[in-house]
C-alpha cells in the first residue's frame, strides 16, 4: 500500500480504492460491493482496498486504518457475501485483513483480491445485474455482451476438456511421453485456473538440474526436458515405467500411476486409503510448486481410471457387509467430473469430492476415510 502511494498509482481496470468500509452492511452496501466484485471477475480481475484514500485524480494518497472489533470476523463476513451473493459462485477470491498505521493511528486495511474468472459470467444476486470493469468504473452489461462472456467462458472450459480428452487418447494409443507397463492406470490432471485462462508460461529448463516434480505414488525426483515441458519418470525399466509426471509449458500438469498389484480375485488393487493419501501428497506438492512460480494455486482436479473394469477398490473387511456389485467399476474408462480445489482449502478437504466420486463409482455413498462431519479421519492400517 505504501508503494502504491509512492508510485501515485491510480484506480483503473484492476484496482479500486475505498476510504472506509461501509458503516453498516445494508442492502445498498451489498449491491455496490457485489457490483465491484463481479465486475472485476467478469473482466481481468483486480484488487479492492478498503482503507486507502485517493486524490481527485483517483491516485492513492493516504492509508486510512479501519477500526475493527474483530478483523477475522470482518474477513469472514465479506467472504460470506462473495460466496452467497454472486451467481454462479466465484472461485479463487481472497480476503485479507492487513495491520496498518496511518496518521498516528493503528488498525487494518481490508484487501479483496478477485481473479479473472473462467466460470462466469457472474451476476450480482442483490440486483440480478451483470457488470464489467471499464476503466475507473463498473458498467452494466447489455445482452450481446453477456452472450459474449458466456461464449468466452464456454470456450475456456472446452479448452480444458479438450486437453484431458486429447491426453487420455494419447495414453490409450501408446503415445504417452514414456512407455508404461501394462495395467490399470490412474491419471490425474491438474489445471491451474490461471493456466486455463492462458495466463501461464512455464520455463522447463530449471527442471533439468535444479527443480523436482511430484509424481503420483512416488517420491519426487529429478526431471528431464521434452518438447512439451518437463518430464519425470519413475521406476523405468525394459518393460516401461510405473508412472510419470509431465509439467506442460502452459501450466497444465499430468501424473500417472500403474496399479500393478493384484488381489486374490485377479483384479488390479486400488487401495482405498493409499491412493487417497498419494493424491493428497501430490496436490500439496504441486501447489507448492505453483507458489514457487508465483502462480495462484487454485486449480481443477480431474481423475481418470483407465482399465477400471480390471480394477477393484480395496476395502477392509472391518467395513459393513459388502454386496456383490460393490468395490467393482462398471466401465473400462472411468472419467470423473472435474473438481475445483480452491487455494485456501487444505488438500484433504479439497479432494473429498473426488474421493467420494471414486467410492460412488464402486457402489458406496462416499469415501469411508472421512468421518460424519466430513473431516479427514481414515481408519489406519
Amino acid at each position: 500500500m505504501e508503494q502504491l502511494i509512492a508510485a501515485q498509482s491510480q484506480e483503473g481496470p484492476h484496482l479500486d480504492f475505498k476510504r472506509e468500509l461501509p458503516a453498516a452492511w445494508d442492502d445498498r452496501s451489498k449491491v455496490k460491493f457485489m457490483a465491484d466484485v463481479t465486475a472485476f471477475a467478469n473482466a481481468g480481475g483486480g484488487d479492492i482496498i478498503f482503507g486507502m484514500d485517493e486524490t481527485a485524480d483517483a491516485q492513492a494518497s493516504v492509508i486510512v486504518p479501519q477500526t475493527l472489533v474483530s478483523a477475522d470476523e470482518e474477513v469472514r463476513r465479506i467472504q460470506d457475501f462473495i460466496l452467497n451473493l454472486a451467481e454462479p459462485r466465484l472461485p479463487g477470491t481472497q480476503v485479507h485483513a492487513v495491520a496498518v498505521t496511518g496518521a498516528g493511528t493503528s488498525g487494518h486495511a481490508v484487501i479483496v483480491r478477485i481473479p479473472q474468472s473462467w466460470a462466469g459470467p457472474h451476476r450480482s444476486k442483490p440486483n440480478l445485474h451483470f457488470y464489467v470493469r471499464d476503466g475507473l468504473r463498473n458498467r452494466q452489461l447489455d445482452v450481446p455482451e453477456i452472450r459474449g462472456l458466456f461464449l468466452r467462458s464456454e470456450s475456456q472450459a472446452q479448452r480444458v476438456r479438450d486437453f484431458r480428452v486429447d491426453r487420455l487418447g494419447k495414453i490409450l494409443s501408446g503415445e504417452a511421453p514414456h512407455r508404461l507397463v501394462p495395467g490399470s492406470l490412474l491419471v490425474v490432471h491438474l489445471v491451474p485456473t490461471q493456466a486455463a485462462l492462458g495466463l501461464v508460461q512455464v520455463d522447463p529448463v530449471p527442471y533439468s538440474d535444479r527443480r523436482n516434480l511430484p509424481v503420483l505414488g512416488a517420491m519426487s525426483g529429478r526431471a528431464r526436458l521434452n518438447i512439451d515441458g518437463a518430464l519425470y519418470v519413475r521406476n523405468s525399466g525394459p518393460a516401461g515405467t510405473h508412472g510419470y509426471s509431465q509439467f506442460f509449458r502452459n501450466g497444465f500438469f499430468e501424473s500417472t500411476h500403474v496399479l500393478t498389484g493384484r488381489n486374490p480375485a485377479g483384479k488390479a488393487h486400488l487401495g482405498s486409503l493409499s491412493y487417497e493419501e498419494q493424491l493428497i501428497t501430490l496436490l500439496g506438492a504441486f501447489r507448492a510448486e505453483l507458489i514457487h512460480l508465483s502462480i495462484e494455486p487454485e486449480l481443477s482436479v480431474m481423475l481418470s481410471i483407465l482399465g477400471a473394469d480390471d480394477a477393484q477398490l480395496g476395502v477392509e473387511a472391518t467395513y459393513d457387509f459388502l454386496e456383490d456389485h460393490q468395490t467393482f467399476f462398471d466401465r473400462r474408462a472411468l472419467l470423473l467430473p472435474d473438481v475445483l480445489a480452491q487455494s485456501g482449502v487444505v488438500p484433504e478437504q479439497a479432494l473429498k469430492p473426488v474421493f467420494d466420486l471414486v467410492w460412488q463409482a464402486a457402489g458406496f455413498p462416499g469415501s469411508r476415510n472421512y468421518n460424519a462431519a466430513g473431516e479427514w479421519a481414515p481408519r489406519r492400517r
